[in-house]
């Protein structure tokens, strides 16, 4: 399955025309209801929130219908994070069995909606929008990492039934 997210997104960028670095194609779409919750959790915490985004990948969009939430066990969690293994793990069987794919990250940093040094890291093995969240304001962007560069994409609040959990 994997493999499939990975071609798939390949098709995407592919696909997806760049214009002074603002993706036109590409988007992420998410419950606003759930993005609301996220940005709850991520404003009234002193440390970082780890969630992944499970769905599917449909034409241009990454379509998000559940987002799960795992434990940040960083050495430093107030400014990096690192998901607990074995949550993510679940997350990862859970979307298998469902037929879906993990389709975002989400996270959030005490500061603006940016990718840091570590996202960066983060985001070449996780080829997929990443949405963070600015736990002081409570803003948010995504992004996705293209040619070793990133763009930022789209995001569109839904309002299908979708849960957090």
């Amino acid at each position: 399955m994997e493999v499939d997210v990975v071609r798939a997104i390949k098709e995407c960028l592919h696909l997806m025309n760049i214009v002074a670095g603002v993706a036109l194609l590409v988007r992420l779409a998410i419950n606003g209801s759930i993005l609301r919750n996220i940005i709850t959790a991520a404003t009234s915490s002193d440390m970082e929130r780890v969630f992944f985004g499970v769905g599917k990948l449909i034409d241009d969009t990454f379509l998000v219908v559940e987002v799960f939430e795992c434990p940040n066990v960083a050495g430093n969690p107030r400014i990096e994070f690192i998901a607990e293994p074995l949550c993510e793990y679940r997350v990862f069987r859970y979307a298998e069995e469902k037929g879906l794919e993990i389709v975002a990250v989400i996270h959030s940093h005490p500061a603006p909606p940016k990718p840091s040094t570590s996202d960066l890291k983060g985001m070449r093995l996780w080829s997929i929008p990443w949405l963070i969240v600015d736990s002081l304001s409570g803003s948010y962007r995504a992004w996705i990492l293209v040619d070793n560069g990133i763009v930022e994409v789209n995001v569109t609040l839904t309002t299908e039934n979708s849960k957090t959990v």
